[in-house]
């Protein structure tokens, strides 16, 4: 198995595969480790599916407010153009 490679050296690996430029040999197995080892390292996911399924409806509900306030927002600045127009204010 290959050395270890420092975080920037794999970061660069990292973009140059992303980006689909070829890696030697070496490359390939440094950054082959390196995923395995950052596999490896990784925290579990602890998942609480209720809970995810509250913070999507939270997020449900305040994209339903945002339209809302967006409305809104354009209801008033047209109630605003209509009180400077008949205050013959102009920009």
């Amino acid at each position: 198995m290959s050395a270890p490679i420092g975080a920037q050296n794999w970061w660069e690996l990292h973009l140059r595969k992303a980006r689909g430029e070829a890696l030697t040999e070496q490359e390939l197995q440094q950054y082959e480790a390196q995923v395995a080892r950052q596999d490896r390292e990784v925290p579990p996911l602890t998942v609480d599916l209720d809970e995810l399924r509250s913070l999507r409806e939270k997020m449900f509900s305040l994209a339903r407010e945002n339209v809302t306030l967006r409305n809104r927002i354009g209801e008033l600045e047209n109630e605003i153009r209509f009180v400077e127009q008949a205050l013959g204010v102009t920009e």
